[in-house]
């Protein structure tokens, strides 16, 4: 391996590991259980999507609000079976001040932090509080090994100059 190329990848291991802290930083944050708005209904309509079909889009009947499920809350399927159950009561608690508009769609999606089927929770807040917790952590912990690598590749690109 060349000096540089040595140099580029402790480079770009530095950068790479400075995203993944400042995404730690920002995100895993759970709005409070009081900041979040809830709906309840039939179902209208519900979606996977993603490479794996462990996001689930899905709009209420008479409410023009789009929502999503991300993987992150875990137990898609479940979550899927409960809101594709015909006639049953679904209550999500979702944030309306934060929504997302997925490429090549035009609607915007609010990220559900609560699901309940017919009274009985599938996935409680406290739940996908912990889960976006552990997912942040994972972030965090990935972002700290790369910037751990990146010095030491650093220090090996320092010897060898010394060497040379």
């Amino acid at each position: 391996m060349k000096f540089s190329d040595i140099k580029k990848s402790a480079i770009i291991c530095s950068v790479f590991g400075v995203g993944l802290l400042i995404m730690f930083s920002i995100s895993g944050k759970v709005p409070q259980r009081s900041d979040l708005a809830q709906l309840e209904g039939a179902i209208d309509w519900v979606k996977a999507t993603g490479k794996r079909g462990d996001t689930l889009r899905f709009k209420f009947q008479l409410n023009d609000t789009h929502l999503v499920y991300h993987s992150i809350g875990g137990q898609t399927s479940k979550a899927h079976s409960a809101l594709a159950q015909d006639n049953a009561l679904i209550s999500v608690l979702y944030d309306q001040t934060d929504s997302h508009s997925p490429p090549f769609d035009e609607n915007e999606y609010h990220t559900i932090y609560e699901l309940v089927q017919n009274g009985v929770t599938v996935r409680s807040h406290q739940v996908m509080v912990e889960k976006y917790a552990a997912n942040s952590k994972l972030a965090g912990w990935l972002g700290l090994g790369s910037l751990i690598l990146s010095g030491f590749l650093f220090l090996a690109d320092s010897r060898k100059k010394k060497a040379n």
